[in-house]
């Protein structure tokens, strides 16, 4: 009795893991099909080796991508898609993560070129959003090597996420957005890694000068610009610091109370107050390791 038991537990078992295979190997054709569908309605030259979708961490592997237009030509050594709960229906995702591993990209403009002295890069690439109740939480992260890397991230409270598919869909402006979403925080980060030498090599050229007579140009503009002791403080001082020391400099917005979105678009207008904004969102530069 016991041998049949463990047989039929055996069983069982081997038939779920049989299932769970075959589930997975029939959606990858599906997914692939669709994902090949998409690439063929791009006006531009699209190929890769292989396509692979994990049912259990529900994302997908794309490996050896590559795409090329008249200016333009792209490759990415690998693609992650972390894809959300609903993929399969026809909605605005939720959540989404996005990396690229290992990608290169080469744009064809003189003046990209006369301005880092090439025209492709290597990069690295991670962007991400999630909705969490009311709350939309986003990041995003670009290491151009050999140059220097971005990152941010934004913190919008009293967002939900049916408001931003009504958007999308196109059922909806923009407006519910602006007056529901409330920015909490925002950091944004940037790494040098050879951009910022790059940069006066270009102005020093343009001016027909040296790269240390535009960084001492550089520190001279911003004494004359940020006289008030509090924009000194907040931005000035740290931008006399990462000119002179220029590793990592950190942009982070605190608001006292979180501010709408559409009061953040007032603010930003096209002749903003700088020490109002500075005051109201926070906004505060720091050196980062």
């Amino acid at each position: 009795m016991k041998k049949r038991v463990a047989l039929a537990v055996v069983l069982f078992t081997a038939a779920l893991i049989s299932a769970y295979f075959a589930l997975e190997s029939f959606a990858n054709v599906k997914l692939k099909e669709k994902f090949d569908r998409r690439l063929s309605k791009l006006p531009y030259a699209t190929s890769y080796s292989r396509f692979h979708y994990s049912l259990g961490p529900n994302d997908v592997e794309i490996d050896g991508l590559s795409m090329k237009g008249n200016l333009f030509s792209l490759q990415a050594q690998k693609l992650l898609i972390d894809l959300p709960y609903n993929f399969r229906e026809k909605r605005f995702p939720p959540f989404l993560k996005v990396v690229v591993r290992n990608g290169y990209f080469r744009l064809e403009l003189p003046l990209l070129d006369e301005l880092l002295g090439r025209s492709s890069f290597g990069f690295d690439l991670a962007g991400w959003y999630d909705f969490e109740g009311n709350r939309l939480d986003a990041f995003f992260f670009l290491n151009l090597k050999s140059l220097g890397s971005l990152s941010f991230k934004a913190d919008i409270d009293n967002l939900d996420y049916p408001t931003v598919e009504r958007f999308f869909e196109g059922r909806t402006t923009v407006n519910p957005i602006l007056r529901k979403g409330e920015l909490s925080h925002l950091e944004m980060v940037f790494k040098n890694d050879g951009f910022y030498d790059t940069f006066l090599r270009y102005a020093a050229k343009q001016e027909g000068t040296t790269p240390e007579n535009i960084r001492k140009e550089l520190l001279s503009m911003i004494k004359q610009s940020f006289q008030d002791e509090t924009l000194y403080t907040r931005i000035g001082k740290p931008l006399e610091e990462f000119i002179n020391n220029p590793t990592c400099l950190k942009f982070e917005f605190n608001p006292p109370h979180p501010v709408s979105l559409r009061e953040l678009e007032k603010l930003v207008s096209s002749k903003p107050n700088v020490k109002r904004v500075v005051e109201e969102l926070g906004l505060k530069l720091s050196l980062c390791g």
